[in-house]
């Protein structure tokens, strides 16, 4: 079998955007848009702007079936060979269910921005749809029958809202935003139908050797007829790299080790050859660079495994990812994040969590609610591997600021433990202020080392954090911007305008900048005295109205005492009227 990939680029002005267009005009599909969503002059420009989208995805799906025929084409016939192969009937339904494939995916992703995506289970009937794909030969066919069965269903889905009160009828752009959804739930039944029948049958050994060859359609990567997700999109990473990470370096060390390791994964044996422990806990005080050195370890990992065609995800877990109002929805959250999300992925996943000790509360605690409960035991399933397999295939980097948490999870998490210290030498100042934050700004500068060794010796001094510095260059890069832009700035051209600023920025001393640095220090420890008087005096006021409320109890108590009336003696019982005397017994 011929491991030769496929790669499919769209030219400028798209593959057949003619047969397109032709495609969506014979299916029906504007005459349905029109009559559901009229604007003013005849269709709605919401309308027409998702019609133009299904002209695009349309046609990204004709490249993909030209691609996949021109392959299976030449893996056909030999080098130097007369014979002029064709395509059999299995090869065409396959083509055919691989331009569909595409063209699902591209709807999806062009259409998403008219409307949001439907929940959508199941498939189609498969009686009758490998009829459909006969048509295989002719992509403009096909997509012409499949796109009018799309116009049927729009048709029998309407948003039509109160037609009799004016007011509750949906506007154009909500028609046109439910048609959008409308049709990427109907592409998408089309897309899982075709992959279906690609993994039975005849077609399953084309749909194999399809998933043993490296494919990219119009810049994004496939397996099989699966796309791969683009993990660069979806990792929410800041572009931080090794490179800037400054102090760390045990920690940062250890999570890239770890990410070379995980990217080691093999997927033929479902196991990692190595036997890894996937958690890296860091421990550090505010600012001192945990993210940002987890950051960059993701965005690491993230280019190791693209560099060498792995598979591979990096998920940043957020506070708003589990955090809920009501029970058990946190737990069930983090469950299927891990299961669904990291583990099911296609791939190596590596996954960060920030401040894990916001979810972990001590058992010990008397207010440990049943949320709280519900946590344990999800991130305890994680870490034990009763959660997820600790086979190698995904990692986890966490860190908290304090160890304020359950035993359990400390010894959990502590089996591989950093501590974080961020910049903590004079070179690790200097490079941080002067070759990274203010690189851009050195010609405005001191220029003797000597000048930035005695601001890092007071950076040393004053125990700054990373993010202390940050803030400091940030008001030494303020102090040097402080100018107004003349008019002409706005007229001149790019190069002018960096003369421009050249010439109107304002140079910083050693004095300046050392200055700044004491200046925020002091704002910062009287913020921070600040802070503990108004806890202290908070708690003083606390105190005194505990005190003065029990004082005014027992007062309240002794005074209820003095004023009780004495206890009236029981009245005499009256005498009771003489009765008739009984009569006397009869004898016996």
């Amino acid at each position: 079998m011929s491991s030769k990939g496929l790669t499919v680029d769209l030219p400028t002005g798209g593959f057949d955007r003619a047969a397109a267009v032709h495609a969506i005009r014979e299916s029906g599909l504007p005459t349905v848009f029109g009559k559901f969503s009229r604007g003013d002059f005849g269709t709605s420009s919401k309308a027409m702007a998702a019609l133009e989208a299904l002209v695009e995805a349309v046609d990204v799906g004709f490249a993909a079936a030209s691609g996949l025929k021109g392959l299976i084409l030449e893996e056909a016939t030999s080098p130097g060979s007369f014979a002029v192969a064709t395509l059999q009937p299995t090869q065409e339904q396959f083509v055919a269910a691989y331009q569909l494939v595409i063209t699902a995916d591209a709807v999806a992703r062009r259409l998403a921005e008219l409307g949001s995506r439907p929940d959508v289970e199941g498939t189609m009937e498969l009686e009758g749809f490998d009829e459909l794909l006969e048509m295989g030969d002719a992509p403009e066919a096909l997509i012409t029958r499949v796109l009018r069965l799309a116009a049927r269903y729009l048709e029998l889905h309407p948003l039509t809202g109160d037609a009799s009160r004016p007011a509750k009828r949906p506007s154009p752009d909500d028609t046109a935003t439910h048609g959008a959804s409308t049709m990427m739930a109907f592409m998408e039944l089309v897309r899982r139908t075709s992959q279906h029948l690609c993994q039975t049958g005849a077609l399953r050994p084309l749909g194999e050797a399809l998933a043993g060859r490296k494919c990219k359609i119009a810049g994004y990567s496939y397996r099989g007829m699966t796309l791969q997700q683009d993990a660069e999109a979806v990792a929410g990473l800041l572009p931080m790299t090794p490179d800037d990470i400054v102090g760390n370096a045990d920690y940062l060390q250890a999570g890239m080790r770890l990410a070379r390791d995980v990217a080691g994964f093999d997927f033929q044996q479902h196991k990692n050859p190595k036997r890894i422990n996937p958690v890296l806990f860091g421990l550090g005080r505010p600012g001192c660079g945990k993210t940002v050195t987890a950051h960059a370890i993701g965005n690491y990992f993230l280019d190791y495994c693209a560099e060498r065609d792995i598979p591979a995800k990096f998920q940043v877990i957020r506070r708003t990812d589990w955090a809920s109002s009501y029970q058990n929805a946190s737990a069930m959250n983090l469950v299927r994040i891990f299961r669904e999300e990291i583990y099911e992925f296609d791939g190596v996943c590596g996954v960060y969590w920030a401040d894990i000790d916001t979810a972990i509360a001590s058992r010990s605690s008397s207010g440990l609610r049943m949320e709280e409960k519900q946590n344990l035991g999800a991130v305890f399933g994680v870490f034990d591997g009763t959660l997820l397999p600790k086979d190698g295939k995904w990692f986890l980097l966490c860190d908290a600021n304090t160890l304020h948490m359950d035993e359990a999870a400390i010894s959990r998490i502590a089996q591989n433990p950093f501590t974080v210290e961020g910049p903590t030498e004079v070179a690790h100042y200097v490079r941080l202020m002067r070759d990274l934050q203010l690189k851009d700004l050195q010609s405005l500068m001191p220029t003797e080392p000597e000048a930035w060794d005695r601001l890092g010796q007071a950076a040393v001094a004053r125990n700054l954090s990373g993010r202390a510095i940050d803030a400091v260059c940030g008001n030494i890069r303020a102090r040097i911007q402080d100018f107004e832009y003349p008019d002409s700035y706005f007229k001149a051209s790019g190069d002018e305008r960096q003369r421009m600023l050249g010439d109107l920025s304002n140079p910083v001393s050693e004095e300046d900048i050392h200055k700044l640095m004491v200046d925020w220090h002091q704002f910062q420890q009287e913020a921070e005295q600040r802070d503990q008087s108004d806890q202290f005096e908070a708690e003083v006021e606390g105190l005194v109205r505990q005190l003065n409320a029990s004082r005014a109890a027992a007062e309240r108590t002794v005074a209820s005492e003095l004023d009780m009336p004495d206890t009236p003696e029981a009245p005499d019982t009256p005498d009771t009227p003489n009765a008739p005397d009984a009569p006397d017994a009869p004898d016996t």
